[in-house]
């Protein structure tokens, strides 16, 4: 089975218990995390890497992944950070608004030195977000995990994930994206974040696009909410319809996705991994399972929760 490595956060979502967002209740999240449950739940060997604090709600991040399949052999535990939390709301369709409270937090404290300790060589995919971009000294542990990555031949997948009002400075977004871009064979994002970037580069959307594609990523996937999914490689560019639904909550929809995509396109066949991002057949395969896996998360509430099993998409 072709191992997962999801590097970056995990954190307490508080998220609605009601309507009126009156009361709140703390569940495990944090995208990188989220990718991690959902391709375990899927059937897939996965492992966590990132910083975990030791306080009560660290304890419980740690328990609930393991609970998940999760392995958690290369995650950096500390005593002296707490655990990061972000308050979620969701407006009349489902979709989100946080407020993020990471200062001095556990998932910023992963170290260079955990990274060495991973044995690449066991790992066929390594996927990270953008969150692990906004702080410096985290900024170079990312750059440095990508490094290692590519030394051992793995797959990189980057989920760009924006999360602008994480950033102390928003003049370093486009520069760090653009460096872990460069590094990516895969790269999903939003169309509202190839737009935000496409404008900070001062080019078009398609424009902006294409030069990804320049830097030597394989594959681009642009997901559009209920909207078709845009794929795009440097000799095709398509669009994939998703299912229609009605979302409850569009938390961890896009970890879903991700998630899913990747499993279908590790598992799909016995091909390398090189040869089916070659193939638009696998390709659009794995984003119409991907697509079932976003839409069932939508129509629950939480985020590990709300990630499917297999069964659960058997019986959807």
């Amino acid at each position: 089975m072709a191992a997962l490595l999801s590097f970056g956060e995990v954190l307490i979502d508080f998220i609605p218990a009601d309507s009126k967002s009156n009361q709140y209740l703390p569940m495990a999240g944090g995208a990188p995390a989220n990718v991690a449950v959902a391709y375990a739940k899927l059937g897939g060997k996965s492992y966590f890497s990132g910083g975990i604090s030791k306080d009560n709600f660290g304890n419980f991040l740690t328990t609930s992944l393991e609970t998940e399949g999760v392995d958690l052999s290369y995650v950096e535990h500390t005593e002296t950070h707490n655990t990061a939390l972000v308050l979620v709301s969701l407006d009349s369709e489902g979709e989100r608004s946080f407020n993020f409270y990471r200062h001095n937090t556990a998932d910023l404290a992963m170290s260079k030195s955990a990274i060495d300790k991973i044995d690449f060589t066991q790992i066929q995919t390594f996927h990270f977000c953008s969150n692990t971009l906004t702080h410096a000294e985290l900024n170079t542990t990312t750059l440095h995990a990508l490094a290692c990555a590519r030394t051992n031949g793995v797959t990189i997948s980057f989920d760009v994930n924006l999360r602008q009002q994480l950033w102390p400075e928003l003049k370093d977004l486009l520069s760090r994206v653009e460096a872990c871009l460069a590094q990516s064979d895969i790269v999903k994002l939003s169309k509202e974040e190839a737009d935000y970037l496409a404008n900070m580069k001062g080019m078009a959307y398609n424009e902006y696009l294409q030069h990804i594609l320049a830097m030597g990523v394989r594959l681009i996937v642009v997901t559009d909410g209920p909207n078709a999914v845009q794929v795009l490689t440097k000799k095709d560019n398509t669009v994939i319809d998703v299912p229609r639904i009605t979302p409850v909550d569009t938390t961890a929809a896009g970890d879903s996705f991700i998630a899913g995509f990747l499993f279908a396109l590790n598992t799909s066949s016995d091909k390398p991994l090189n040869d089916k991002l070659a193939s638009l057949e696998s390709i659009e395969h794995s984003v119409s399972f991907a697509s079932r896996c976003g839409a069932y998360t939508c129509q629950q509430k939480g985020a590990f929760a709300a990630l499917p099993s297999a069964s659960d998409l058997a019986d959807a």
